[in-house]
């Protein structure tokens, strides 16, 4: 899942829209003339890259952002990975050598026998994995990704590099997320226990291509081949990433060439695509994140159904996409990306103005009533607000735009940090997403009431869905099972879905960039432009 699953565990996942530096973020580069793109890759050895957030957690089973999974992803060896350079997701052996599915509960592997690890704590071995797989999956631990893990009994040690992965039951999302992701990390049970029991942003060793050297918080990550890989060499001997919140400023950071690589805001997707600048590179994917509108039913203006249903017939969603993203992007209808099982086609309540005047008369506010939209401070945020403002003075509901730094919007519909989820009302909030539909739906479960679930959506039936999803290997009734659980988010009136969010990847012709199906870099497989 990012992410995991019926958690009724502390997920700490804050900012996965980012903490980072904005304007501020390029100070100290020397930008060069504008429109002449830097030759660091090629002259120094050095890649350079924004990413839209600071570091907030770099421990596999703490992890906060999607910006830390990145990251993790250069330091640390997964048992798998998703290859780059393919339209579709496809995944191959990284820290396994390999692995053989004996039956639906049983998954032999063999650890690489070169894997080693920095700072002294050895070669990998079958019993790390076994630890780090169920370090995530002890619940004494409240890992956030302890779904990851859900169906995991333990990991049987057969050998120094062998082993056998035992599940309770069958789990879908062992190939396409969790081996492969963040919590597919292996590392040694020594390090973790010397850092007593659990780290943040010091990692007390690294186990892939890379390693930290320099860390300036909101300024920038150093990251330098780490002696302790063994297998083929990456090709840059830094990784400098620049953390800036604002994909505008990226942009102009990109085209001054104080940057070789940027994910661009999607409303500059039809610009780049019509034309990169002199001596760039533009591509466009489509993106598995997803944006919506949250109604959060436990607001005390907001308990009657009613209303919250004349809210979402009110909304315009082809207007609000519009407005955000410029072109670039077309409303969803659901949180499951096309191409994924559970993908729905079309939404349960269209745009219809009558019907919302008709609710709010019988709710008894047929003259209207005041209410706030809480958004992240960007530019794209505000657009869609705006129309959302206009869209809702249209049935008589005046609406009052609430902006944030992102380390305070990220708090606003935690229960465990005061009371000020009672005051939320309306809300944008865009999740990070992997390709499997359970890190989706993880996030809307009982469990997650309060935690992320800022809607107060509480529905047994969705819950007891996304468990029994996870295990169903017939991938028709999966299909099946995703789509009943967004109708009964839909149904409930709490949630309005916008758009997945597509990927606009600008990159220097010196540089051959490593990209996921989804746009998502892969920073330590990037590569010069040879000739």
């Amino acid at each position: 899942m990012t992410k995991t699953d019926t958690m009724a565990h502390g997920m700490n996942r804050r900012a996965f829209l980012g903490r980072g530096a904005t304007l501020g973020a390029l100070a100290g580069f020397g930008a060069l003339p504008s429109g002449v793109l830097a030759q660091t890759s090629a002259e120094n050895g050095i890649l350079t890259a924004r990413i839209y957030a600071d570091i907030s957690n770099l421990d596999p089973a703490f992890w906060t952002s999607a910006v830390d999974a990145l990251v993790m992803r250069s330091i640390y060896a997964p048992a798998l990975e998703h290859e780059t350079g393919t339209e579709e997701f496809r995944t191959r052996p990284h820290a396994f050598e390999s692995y053989e599915v004996l039956d639906d509960t049983r998954i032999a592997f063999n650890i690489r026998p070169d894997m080693g690890y920095s700072d002294g704590y050895g070669t990998m071995t079958a019993k790390d994995a076994k630890f780090s797989f169920e370090r995530i999956a002890d619940p004494e631990l409240d890992s956030p990704y302890i779904d990851d893990w859900a169906a995991l009994d333990h990991v049987e040690v057969t050998g120094e590099l062998s082993g056998i992965i035992h599940l309770k039951k069958p789990f879908a999302p062992l190939f396409t997320t969790t081996l492969p992701g963040i919590s597919g990390v292996i590392l040694p049970q020594a390090a973790i226990e010397a850092a007593g029991g659990r780290f943040s942003t010091q990692p007390p060793c690294f186990s892939g291509p890379y390693r930290i050297r320099e860390w300036t918080p909101k300024t920038r990550l150093t990251l330098e081949r780490n002696p302790a890989w063994t297998l083929d060499a990456p090709e840059f001997d830094e990784i400098h990433l620049v953390p800036i919140e604002d994909p505008k400023t990226a942009e102009l950071g990109f085209e001054a060439g104080d940057l070789d690589f940027t994910e661009t805001g999607v409303s500059s997707i039809m610009r780049y695509k019509d034309g990169a600048p002199q001596g760039a590179d533009f591509k466009r994917f489509e993106g598995l994140n997803y944006y919506w509108l949250g109604i959060n039913e436990d607001n005390w203006q907001l308990e009657d159904q009613r209303l919250r249903r004349a809210i979402q017939l009110a909304v315009d969603r082809q207007a609000v996409v519009d407005a955000a993203y410029l072109g670039g992007a077309t409303p969803a209808a659901g949180i499951v990306a096309p191409g994924l099982p559970g993908a729905r086609d079309v939404n349960l309540y269209e745009r219809d103005l009558d019907q919302a005047r008709t609710l709010l008369e019988e709710a008894g506010h047929g003259g209207g009533f005041p209410i706030t939209i809480s958004i992240q401070q960007t530019a794209e945020n505000l657009a869609a607000a705006q129309v959302i403002q206009a869209n809702l003075a249209e049935i008589g509901i005046q609406v009052q735009i609430n902006q944030y730094e992102s380390g305070t919007f990220w708090s606003l519909g935690v229960r465990s940090e005061g009371e000020q989820w009672r005051d939320l009302q309306l809300f944008l909030m865009r999740f990070s997403m992997q390709p499997d539909p359970s890190w989706a739906t993880m996030w809307f479960t009982p469990e997650q009431v309060g935690i992320w679930n800022w809607q107060g959506f509480d529905n047994a039936e969705f819950g007891k869905l996304h468990v029994d999803a996870q295990s169903e290997l017939d991938s028709a009734r999966r299909d099946e099972m995703y789509v009943r659980m967004q109708d009964l988010m839909e149904e409930s009136g709490d949630f309005v879905f916008l758009n997945f969010t597509p990927v606009g990847a600008l990159y220097s012709q010196d540089i051959v960039p490593a990209l996921r199906p989804d746009g998502e870099p892969v920073y330590y497989e990037f590569t010069r432009a040879k000739g």
